[in-house]
């Protein structure tokens, strides 16, 4: 029903935590590693950092002609079709269901050519300044929404004790009933 693994690499004294349980989470941190004594000290670093930089917002213009739509693009790796929205003065546009496409008039912005729009990525509502409004034609957003399929386990400490190649305590989400914990090397 569960299974919870860490991943030691010698070499760089790094590892990487995965944790599943049986409603389908996914839990991951990474970091570093010193083992002192008895004792494996493991130093979670900022885990979705490598995965936030997959984000990326681009604006495409179309100089010969001006458009009366400004369509917003969702591409997501995990959600086909993607889906999101976008937010312009306390008014909500969503995706289309079957292609993860917005379509916003821009009669929505009265007029303004350089509106500010906010889209959620990643549990961080960000800001999007849309500049000469009449010549952008579409709005892209390449990233998905990681909270969806992970948990991360940043900036914190943890110390496992281990006797030989076994842990000697339940881990910490106590899902071993006590039954000794083995580490493989492989």
């Amino acid at each position: 029903m569960f299974s919870n693994k860490y991943l030691l690499y010698p070499k760089s004294k790094t590892f990487e935590h995965f944790f599943s349980t049986d409603d389908l989470q996914l839990w991951y941190g990474k970091g570093t590693f010193k083992i002192k004594k008895k004792n494996i000290h493991l130093s979670f670093n900022d885990s979705e950092k490598g995965i936030k930089k997959n984000n990326r917002i681009d604006k495409i213009y179309n100089q010969s002609k001006k458009t009366d739509t400004l369509t917003v693009r969702f591409y997501d790796d995990k959600n086909n079709p993607p889906s999101g929205h976008i937010r312009y003065n306390e008014k909500y546009f969503y995706t289309d269901f079957d292609i993860g496409i917005i379509k916003i008039s821009k009669d929505e912005f009265n007029g303004n050519e350089s509106p500010v729009v906010e889209t959620f990525i990643q549990g961080e509502l960000v800001t999007i300044k849309l500049s000469e409004l009449k010549k952008l034609e579409t709005l892209t957003i390449t990233a998905y929404d990681i909270y969806s399929y992970y948990h991360f386990e940043s900036n914190f400490n943890r110390v496992l004790k281990f006797s030989k190649n076994q842990l000697k305590s339940a881990d910490f989400y106590h899902t071993t009933n006590k039954r000794k914990v083995i580490f493989e090397l492989e």
